[in-house]
């Protein structure tokens, strides 16, 4: 029982008299100490006699408080990129400083604005001490020079600051460009605005063909000189002919595939865009395009022998261009050579058949645009080597037209938004209908082969009655030809140069034909009432004058197409023996004629020189065989022809006798009046007749030189 009792009463205590020995009121046990164990052999029961004897309640433990840990303000950019957790150590974090990693940190965004901020005063600085010094130097031209200096200066300085102002479109980098080499169109906007009194004409902003990896062909021009000169080429040469396919020819250039592209006629079309480029502020100076020039042929020459054997497209191209280009130094008979080369591998590679093997072999080709680029590049290579037949009287290569060509439709439909300008300048914008003259153009072409061929029979062959007959045939096929022109290919509503290049080669077509009788016959034709020559060959002549003015006055002689070279030496010919006081259109024609010679002298080789030589000395003999009416003929020519052809004769002659030396030329001079030379058989002194010359017999004859063979180049 009083067992029971005392332990009730320590049952019942109240709770706050239960305190522990090791802790005082108000005292709290410290955490390192440890409450005793509840387990028996480890407690003492309180005996009856110490009632006041207090039991140790176990208590938990007050955990310890863990130190904070600092935050990374910043990881670096490995730990970023790995998207791990960075401790910010520098110079090296742990994971960099482990693994080898370059440990890189970035900036802050409000450092970077920082810097940004004090970037931007600086440029704002170095922009107006510039703008101070632009406007001490006055804006007048003489004063042009000391303001691109002193932007030369401060770029040199500070290329950083003012890189920003020269790539952007702005107010001073259009009036005051820094100069760049070469013959790019940004050299073009230096002159053009350099020029205080140019006309209202505007430059185009950039090429209409831009290309990017000229590198991979050439290291002689960048991308910017490249695509300058290419689409001078592409503007102004290559729309006469079609030969090269110019979005085929881009695309394997950008790519660096060698189906429709090789260093080889990359190469020659750079050289032909030197031949039409000049400069702005003074169309005769050339200087650069010359130097260029000069490297670019040397490459072509090392070139063809590294491809002269290769059978691919490119080659046929280049063979081609490098024949006429040969052909305007003056080396025809060289030239030729080259031309019926690139006829004979287009032969191999059957590029004139149908479903041609070189152009239908790629899967990834769209066959609508590879038939096209083969009707074109086909026909193209069919026309100038028939022309060179006929200009030169070769044996073609080539013996029937291409079996492939374009139809009307397929014109039409490939006309459609098509524009023309006369790069560089913005305007007249023109709707060119190139491929629609293509398509009229083939049918022209293959009365030119006929035409060629028939030629080749004299002089060893007298003429017939069946030679009669065909040539009425010939000459009703022209005219057929020129009777279902569409109004599209029309002179009065397209004036495109390749437009009127076709015109003029359909009447110097006509005039070659009319040549063949004239110069062969013996007798009267038997029918002269169905085919009469002289009639026709005068006309087809005024023609070309007339077109002759026209080419001048829509184009002027900014650049010419190579085969003006023909026309104008058959018209400024033509005019010297119509120059006469009651037709001064005659005078104009001559004029047009001999400058037009003259400016592309400066592009393209000898044969302007020699064409020029000719015309003075026809016009010589001309006036000397007026007998009473020769006070009367100089005073009708033009004062421009009389300072270029005193040239060609006086101090510094521009025409030499090196030059007639070096001259190979079989070129067919027409209609050379008969008493150019006092023993010349076939005129008197006084004697108006014509007869058809070879050139470089021609002026031999004329100038009295005696010249070997071997030392003519042959």
């Amino acid at each position: 029982m009083e067992s029971a009792i005392s332990g009730h009463n320590v049952t019942d205590q109240p709770p706050q008299q239960l305190a522990t020995p090791l802790e005082s009121p108000g005292e709290k046990s410290p955490t390192n100490i440890l409450l005793p164990s509840l387990s028996p052999t480890a407690t003492s029961t309180p005996s009856s006699t110490t009632p006041d004897a207090k039991v140790a309640i176990r208590r938990l433990g007050v955990p310890e408080p863990s130190r904070p840990q600092s935050r990374t303000v910043r990881a670096c950019a490995q730990c970023q990129k790995k998207k791990i957790k960075c401790d910010g150590a520098k110079p090296k974090c742990r994971f960099c400083a482990r693994s080898g990693a370059a440990c890189t940190y970035t900036k802050s965004k409000r450092e970077s604005q920082q810097l940004q901020f004090q970037t931007f005063e600086q440029r704002i600085s170095a922009y107006e001490s510039l703008l101070e010094e632009i406007i001490s130097q006055g804006t007048t031209q003489d004063n042009r020079r000391s303001i691109q200096d002193a932007i030369n200066r401060r770029f040199q300085a500070s290329p950083d600051f003012f890189s920003t102002l020269l790539a952007a479109n702005s107010p001073l980098d259009q009036h005051l460009p820094l100069p760049r080499p070469g013959l790019s169109l940004r050299r073009m906007h230096q002159a053009w605005h350099a020029d205080e009194t140019r006309q209202a004409l505007a430059l185009v902003q950039q090429p209409p063909i831009r290309v990017t990896s000229i590198q991979h062909w050439t290291s002689l021009v960048d991308d910017d000189v490249a695509s300058h000169l290419l689409s001078l080429y592409f503007t102004w040469e290559n729309p006469t002919w079609q030969l090269v396919d110019q979005p085929q020819f881009v695309h394997d250039l950008e790519r660096g595939r060698t189906r429709f592209c090789s260093s080889l006629l990359v190469h020659t079309l750079l050289f032909f865009g030197c031949s039409f480029s000049y400069n702005l502020t003074r169309i005769t100076d050339r200087r650069e395009e010359k130097v260029l020039g000069e490297k670019l042929y040397a490459a072509i020459q090392r070139l063809w022998q590294q491809d002269k054997d290769s059978v691919d497209l490119p080659t046929v191209q280049s063979s081609i261009l490098i024949g006429l280009l040969c052909c305007t130094f003056g080396l025809d008979k060289i030239g030729t050579r080259y031309i019926s080369r690139g006829a004979e591998i287009s032969q191999q590679l059957e590029i004139h058949t149908e479903q041609s093997p070189y152009f239908f072999w790629d899967i990834d080709d769209d066959p609508a645009t590879i038939l096209n680029c083969q009707k074109l590049v086909s026909w193209a290579v069919f026309d100038i080597h028939a022309l060179a037949c006929q200009v030169y009287r070769k044996p073609p290569v080539l013996d029937r037209p291409p079996a492939v060509q374009l139809s009307q439709e397929e014109a039409a439909v490939l006309d459609e938004g098509a524009e023309w300008c006369p790069y560089p300048f913005q305007t007249p914008v023109m709707q060119p209908f190139v491929y629609t003259a293509s398509w009229v153009r083939s049918e022209l072409v293959a009365i030119v082969h006929d035409i060629a061929c028939f030629a080749l029979k004299f002089p060893a062959s007298t003429l017939s009655s069946d030679d009669w007959d065909y040539g009425y045939t010939l000459h009703q096929r022209l005219l057929g030809w020129n009777a279902k022109l569409p109004w599209s290919v029309l002179p009065r509503h397209n004036t495109t140069p390749h437009i009127i290049c076709l015109h003029l080669y359909y009447h110097a077509t006509t005039v070659s034909l009319c040549e063949i009788f004239l110069q062969n016959q013996s007798s009267a034709p038997p029918q002269p009432h169905r085919f009469d020559p002289t009639p026709i060959k005068c006309q087809s002549l005024d023609t070309i004058g007339s077109l002759v003015l026209l080419f001048k006055h829509c184009h002027g002689w900014k650049s010419i197409p190579i085969v003006m070279l023909h026309y104008f030496c058959v018209a400024g010919i033509h005019a010297v023996s119509k120059l006469h006081p009651r037709d001064p259109k005659w005078g104009l024609v001559l004029e047009s004629s001999v400058v037009g010679l003259w400016h592309m002298s400066l592009g393209w080789g000898r044969l302007c020189k020699a064409f020029l030589r000719t015309i003075d000395l026809v016009l010589k003999a001309r006036i000397r065989g007026q007998g009473g009416g020769s006070e009367e003929l100089p005073s009708l020519v033009p004062p421009k022809v009389e300072a270029i052809f005193k040239q060609m004769s006086g101090s510094g002659s521009f025409w030499t006798e090196t030059d007639a030396a070096a001259l190979s030329a079989g070129y067919i001079v027409h209609h050379v009046p008969g008493d150019l030379k006092h023993n010349q058989t076939g005129g008197g002194s006084g004697s108006s007749a014509f007869r058809a010359r070879a050139l470089q017999e021609l002026l031999l004859d004329m100038e009295g030189l005696a010249i070997s063979s071997d030392a003519a180049g042959e």
